[in-house]
């Protein structure tokens, strides 16, 4: 996930990359739609989209006596980076989509109605539409949107629903809140991920690295800040302890390793020169080695026995655009390259890495996260993409398996709330799904993954949230001797959670 500090669903609604699917012709503005949703989008040159009318016939009268306040997500395909949007009525009868009040819309018995233009360089704008309509007998609705600029409409159609937690979920099953931590010193941004060792939190958000000491879950404090100089993205990181001195890898573009031996002054130790997506560790035949998540699609590898001076053993280009994620177990890495698939790389002898097995595509043409573990007694590896429809997938990952690399077990919750990290240890696996919170599985029939608990982070009508599809819970860690799960959740900070599930 690249994220993009934008609040504003006028700003997000402008990216038209995100819709891949696609109406037939006759679903769009001039044929004779009725009232029921049909999810893609289209293509125009023309932009009548000056009026409700512009997008087409609706069923009339359908808003009488409609409540559209409070938090609306959208269903049947994900629209421009947004997952849903929240609409507040004024006195004045006009509509504001997520309390911008510089361009309210209107609302009728029929419809409402926004559109906006937005300049986002000099001399280039978009105008942005929005029509929502045709309110059902079940409460869902119909949301039209239509990003014009250029002499070229993009036009989008998705269902609206009232946003809730998963069906018949309340805040928590299995899992105990028992700690939280947001500075207030913190700024606006993104909490990515935290890793935990020795009661000491390390969270990475995009305004640094906090060092967190959690000795008392209850009353989580922080005792340290790094941030880097300059402008980067730090997505995540990883901890290692080298001859009584503790580091962090944090990736980002270049990487940084920071000496956090005295956590309330860490310092930089080195750097790698890398665009890093993600990091990750392993220690093997008394080296350290730090593999690199590039975000140009190649597999660097370091020996970092001696952090402060990390010397790069291969740049390995494995045939993809992207690597977003990785997890390495004695030598055999689990790769997430996004379209690409999910490939297994043998890098056992670091200099000479082969590919063992590849799913491709998976799903969602998204692979995003995975985790390796042994469960049911089987080699398999929890796999999580991110997109719209994303969910936990169970992979064959044994080479002498006539399903090798292959899909063997699933859990979804529902398409228009994606999956984000995996972490897996024995036949229990610990997911974060953004809007759908923490969730813990039990693996011992890996073709059947069991839900043993979860949390929901995300309250799905708080106003301060914001519409993005990638919010909630991103980043996690487990800290097994104390029953402790620790969530980086993207708007609330560090949250501590005790697993009640063993």
């Amino acid at each position: 996930m690249r994220w993009s500090a934008v609040p504003s669903l006028l700003v997000l609604v402008a990216a038209c990359g995100d819709d891949h699917s696609t109406v037939t012709p006759d679903a769009a503005p001039d044929a004779e739609l009725p009232p029921v949703l049909e999810p893609g989008c289209y293509d125009t040159p023309d932009d009548t989209f000056t009026s409700a009318a512009g997008f087409g016939p609706l069923a009339p009268g359908t808003l009488a006596g409609w409540d559209p306040n409070g938090r609306w997500s959208f269903t049947g395909i994900r629209v421009g980076g947004v997952s849903s949007v929240y609409l507040s009525q004024q006195p004045d009868g006009s509509v504001l989509f997520d309390g911008d009040a510089s361009t309210p819309g209107t609302i009728d018995e029929d419809a409402v109605f926004h559109r906006a233009r937005l300049t986002i360089d000099t001399g280039v704008f978009f105008d942005i539409a929005i029509r929502i309509s045709d309110l059902q007998a079940d409460g869902s609705l119909r949301m039209q949107r239509a990003v014009c600029g250029g002499g070229q409409c993009r036009v989008c159609t998705a269902g609206m629903i009232r946003a809730e937690r998963n069906a018949g979920e309340g805040v928590a099953d299995g899992l105990t809140l028992l700690g939280e931590l947001r500075g207030a010193d913190w700024e606006d941004g993104f909490t990515f991920n935290v890793r935990v060792k020795d009661s000491l939190a390390y969270v990475i958000r995009t305004d640094g690295l906090k060092i967190i000491d959690t000795s008392d879950p209850a009353n989580p404090t922080e005792i340290g800040h790094w941030r880097r100089s300059g402008q980067g993205y730090s997505n995540d990181l990883k901890i290692v302890d080298v001859a009584q001195r503790r580091y962090v890898i944090i990736a980002d573009s270049p990487v940084d390793i920071v000496d956090v031996t005295d956590p309330t002054s860490p310092s930089l130790a080195a750097n790698l020169q890398e665009d890093a997506h993600t990091v990750f560790t392993e220690e093997r035949g008394g080296k350290i080695y730090a593999y690199i998540g590039d975000n140009n699609g190649r597999a660097p590898v370091y020996d970092i026995t001696d952090p402060t001076m990390p010397m790069r053993i291969i740049r390995y280009n494995f045939g993809a655009n992207y690597l977003h994620d990785l997890m390495i177990d004695n030598g055999i890495a689990y790769l997430n390259a996004w379209d690409a698939g999910f490939v297994v790389v043998d890098f056992t002898t670091p200099e000479t890495p082969s590919i063992v097995g590849r799913w491709e595509p998976t799903p969602t043409y998204s692979s995003h996260s995975s985790w390796a573990t042994t469960a049911g007694g089987r080699k398999v590896a929890v796999h999580g993409e991110e997109a719209y429809g994303a969910h936990l997938h169970v992979v064959d990952i044994d080479p002498a398996s006539p399903t090798f690399m292959k899909p063997i077990g699933e859990y979804k919750t529902r398409d228009h709330v994606s999956i984000h990290n995996v972490m897996a240890f024995g036949e229990r696996a610990y997911v974060t799904y953004y809007q759908d919170g923490v969730r813990i599985f039990d693996l011992s029939t890996p073709s059947a993954p069991r839900l043993l608990g979860y949390y929901n982070t995300w309250d799905p009508q708080d106003p301060a949230n914001s519409s993005a599809f990638f919010e909630g819970a991103v980043g996690l860690d487990v800290d097994a001797a104390r029953d402790l799960v620790f969530v980086a959740d993207s708007p609330r900070g560090l949250l501590i959670l005790r697993d009640d599930t063993n």
